[in-house]
């Protein structure tokens, strides 16, 4: 999966790059390197990613944890 084609996928399941971090359990930084094609994106995530669109799967994204402001 390219940059631009999991930048596709994240925008039609309508999570944010802070959502999907928690969702697939990675830092932001890794999904800000994967969005911007400084780093691959792992075939599991890309298989995840296409099944949830192909199946019109909605995403539960876990809460954020940790101090609020």
């Amino acid at each position: 999966m390219t940059a631009d084609e999991f930048r596709q996928a994240i925008k039609l399941l309508r999570m944010s790059q802070a959502a999907t971090a928690r969702y697939l359990a990675l830092s932001q930084r890794q999904i800000y390197r994967m969005v911007h094609g400084h780093a691959p994106v792992p075939a599991p995530v890309a298989l995840l990613l296409r099944c949830m669109i192909v199946n019109k799967e909605t995403p539960v994204v876990p809460p954020r944890v940790g101090k609020s402001y």
